[in-house]
């Protein structure tokens, strides 16, 4: 700094230093107003003022932005001028040039950014840009006792609810909210009635689940016996019940549950629940809860760039952290439209803040980190170019154990209890040494237990599973190991769940793979030894039914020989009969040749059919002719057997149902219409399926049977419900052209199109959702699509 700078400040600080910030110098000039108001020129005053003009100049240091400055510089130029008329000399009301090494430094604890953790309710000074979204569900929960917080992964779903709408209801947002008994949120695992039973004050879990298991109304007598005023229960992540939960008995009790208690008319109980929009689909299998979805579920929309910007800006203001100019515009161009933006935002943040400079952000560190896109992959990779080669392996191992596949192309992560870490055969030390390193790192949440062994770990978010491309590289070399060591898991807990049904155990090749598994728990240890123990006993009684069978074989034999003397007899004259039967089959279709071509081919096929199935040798004659005649005018005199008509346009595309029993054909540009029709008379079923705005390209049948997909020239595909010709879902959207072809999968799950801009797109057969990018590596149109079996 300059002589006269220095000079400067060291005349500030004498008479005070310079303000904190703006905020504090126009703190300072509301607080003087009033008082030049009150007592006017006082002496007093007067002094005040020019001690004002020079901290607030001094001050200037501080302030980098150009609007800041412009507004402090304006509050000093109104006291300069009113000095001025008072016939009094204002010190310099110039403000000093920013100088960054004066900026003060903000303590590490004053961080304003989560990362990827969820906010919580101890964050609720810390959440901003919901307020909209947040009235929203508070007026839903002034009518209606359930709320389901619906949104994708990443939508910020679990902070909505913990980090802002849990703490206004406790500090009454709505009447008499402040009064409610508010349960500790849970989430529910693999044993959700478990994390049910633990939240519940004052009981034993095992006693409690098994009363909830055995009675619907348990969870409504326990709080209505706790308290009279009315309960609030919040279900984080309440897909967990379908993606984790196997057991098809403990989803049916939780779900009659949760409606009682909130059903019942003489409580005001409420239940909130947040659920991943990819997993909609999966409350078919609660149709209690199904029934109650559409009026109870609100959608967690993207946060438009205001709502941003408050997020990123309010809680720097909390503590006084400032943005170089511009560099806020660059992180909301960043993050806008991503499918993750909110964690990937705070992830950036967050490592923004720990790459501060006193108290600020600066173009610099942002660039140091790749920008808001790029900021979570560049940080896990420098972590991981960190560790030593035997951390990296382990590293790759552990957060393998904490993701779990899909059956598409879906990954999610999978909470595991701590302890698993350790069975992979490594040395403990260096899994806690690695595993706490992750969690510095952020990318690794630890949730401690009530006991030491009850410890979890789980991925700090799944945005790191989509957009750490190391990561997902990794997934992709594993995804087939992955899926078949959770397979052994879940058969594990399946056959502990109910009681050790040894139809549960493996055998075979099943049981033969899991040799190569080192890191087993206790429980597939025991589900292991049980399966090769059951294998053992059934070869041994096997190998003992083949003596018995070659000893029985013997004293057969000379039986046998008698039984084929008689049967001979038999089939002799089964044989004369067939032949009767098929030589008046191949008349009767001679016969009926000229005057009735149908029937007498319809005849002939029968003869024919008899023949060939009967294996009828002929010794030659008027039989053979007959039969041979009769298929001979078959093939030469081809007649349909009925006319489908009812379509105004050329029909492009036909499937037959997978039973055999129905037709449905897709018409041209002329109809744009699919028709069903049975299979056997040719009649219509139902009235025409409409809806395309073009020709019908291509129709198929799910292999249930129970719904049709068809692509249009309008670019849109459709399902179509098989029975009651009424759509599923909106049109499928995302071609840029016309869908060419359509295919079901094997299971029915999923549908693949082709179109005419040369891409392939994979969708959710139920929902209608896509379920990945576009294929795009055709250089033309796509006219034909199949799955593999």
């Amino acid at each position: 700094m300059s002589d006269e700078v220095l000079s400067s400040v060291s005349e500030a600080e004498a008479e005070g230093d310079r303000f904190p910030s703006l905020a504090s110098l126009r703190v300072a000039h509301g607080e003087l107003l009033k008082r030049h108001r009150e007592r006017g020129s006082e002496p007093e005053v007067m002094t005040e003022i020019k001690q004002l003009i020079r901290r607030g100049r001094a001050t200037g240091a501080l302030l980098d932005r150009e609007d800041d400055r412009w507004a402090a510089q304006s509050l000093l130029d109104y006291w300069s001028s009113l000095l001025y008329r008072a016939g009094q000399e204002p010190p310099d009301a110039t403000l000093m040039e920013f100088d960054p090494d004066l900026a003060p430094d903000l303590a590490d604890h004053l961080c304003p950014y989560l990362g990827l953790e969820a906010f919580r309710e101890k964050d609720e000074s810390l959440f901003f840009g919901r307020q909209r979204l947040l009235e929203k569900l508070l007026k839903h929960l002034e009518t209606q006792p359930l709320l389901m917080v619906v949104g994708s992964s990443g939508s910020g779903k679990s902070s909505l609810v913990l980090g802002g709408l849990f703490p206004r209801l406790k500090a009454g947002a709505l009447p008499g909210s402040q009064d409610w008994v508010y349960y500790p949120p849970l989430v529910p695992g693999s044993t959700p009635l478990v994390a049910l039973a633990q939240r519940c004050p004052g009981v034993e879990t095992a006693p409690t689940v098994s009363a909830l298991l055995k009675d619907p109304e348990h969870l409504l007598h326990l709080t209505s016996a706790a308290t009279s005023q009315p309960v609030v229960l919040i279900i984080d992540q309440f897909e967990e019940v379908f993606t984790l939960c196997r057991e098809e008995e403990v989803r049916h009790s939780l779900a009659q549950n949760l409606l009682n208690f909130i059903q019942a008319p003489d409580r005001q109980n409420r239940l909130i629940l947040t659920l991943r929009t990819d997993f909609e689909s999966q409350f078919v299998r609660s149709p209690e809860l199904l029934q109650l979805f559409d009026q109870s579920a609100v959608r967690v929309t993207a946060l438009d760039a205001a709502e941003l910007r408050e997020a990123i800006e309010r809680p720097a203001d909390l503590v006084g952290l400032k943005f170089e100019e511009g560099l806020v515009d660059a992180l909301l161009n960043d993050v806008l439209g991503e499918p993750a933006a909110l964690p990937l935002l705070q992830f950036t943040l967050l490592k923004l803040w720990d790459h501060r400079d006193h108290n600020r952000v600066t173009w610099e560190a942002y660039r140091r980190l790749g920008g808001g896109r790029l900021a979570l992959a560049r940080s896990a990779d420098e972590f991981y170019n960190r560790l030593i080669p035997e951390e990296q392996v382990t590293v790759k191992r552990l957060l393998l154990r904490m993701v779990r596949p899909g059956e598409g192309l879906e990954v999610t992560s999978n909470r595991i209890p701590r302890e698993v870490l350790y069975r992979s055969g490594e040395a403990q030390y260096r899994v806690d040494e690695v595993l706490e390193k992750l969690i510095q790192a952020r990318l690794v949440r630890l949730t401690e237990g009530d006991r030491p062994e009850d410890a979890q770990v789980e991925v700090a978010h799944e945005a790191l599973i989509r957009n750490w491309p190391r990561l997902v590289d990794w997934l992709e070399e594993e995804r087939f190991t992955l899926r078949q060591r959770l397979r052994l898991t879940e058969a594990a807990e399946q056959w502990q769940t109910r009681d050790q049904e040894a139809s549960l155990l493996w055998r075979g090749t099943l049981l033969a793979e899991t040799s190569r598994y080192e890191d087993l728990s206790p429980l597939e240890q025991s589900f292991l030894q049980a399966s090769q123990a059951v294998e053992v006993a059934e070869r041994q009684q096997e190998l003992a039914q083949l003596r018995f069978q070659r000893r029985t074989n013997r004293a057969l034999s000379v039986l046998s020989l008698v039984l084929v003397f008689l049967m001979g007899v038999v089939l002799y004259q089964l044989q004369q009969a067939k032949r009767q039967r098929i030589s008046q089959l191949a008349f009767t279709a001679q016969a009926l040749l000229t005057a009735q071509p149908v029937e007498a081919n319809l005849y002939g096929l029968a003869a024919y059919g008899a023949s060939h199935s009967a294996k009828v040798n002929w010794p030659g004659g008027s039989e053979t002719n007959a039969t041979g005649n009769s298929l001979l005018a078959l093939n030469q005199q081809p007649s349909e057997i009925n006319r489908l008509t009812g379509h105004t346009g050329p029909v492009n595309s036909v499937a037959f149902s997978p039973d055999g029993k129905r037709i449905v054909s897709g018409s041209g540009s002329n109809d744009g219409s699919l028709r069903l029709w049975d299979a056997t008379t040719g009649q219509p079923i139902g009235t025409p399926l409409t809806g395309h705005k073009d020709g019908v390209r291509s129709v198929a049948f799910s292999p249930d049977g129970k719904r049709i997909v068809s692509g249009s020239l309008d670019t849109t595909l459709r399902l179509w419900n098989a029975q009651s010709g009424q759509p599923i879902s909106k049109p499928l959207t995302g071609h840029r052209s016309e869908v060419l072809s359509v295919a079901f999968s094997p299971n029915g799950k999923y549908i693949v199109s082709g179109s005419a801009d040369g891409d392939l797109r994979l969708w959710d057969a139920t929902t209608g959702q896509p379920i990945s990018k576009p294929l795009t590596d055709h250089t033309d149109s796509v006219r034909s699509v199949a799955f593999s079996p």
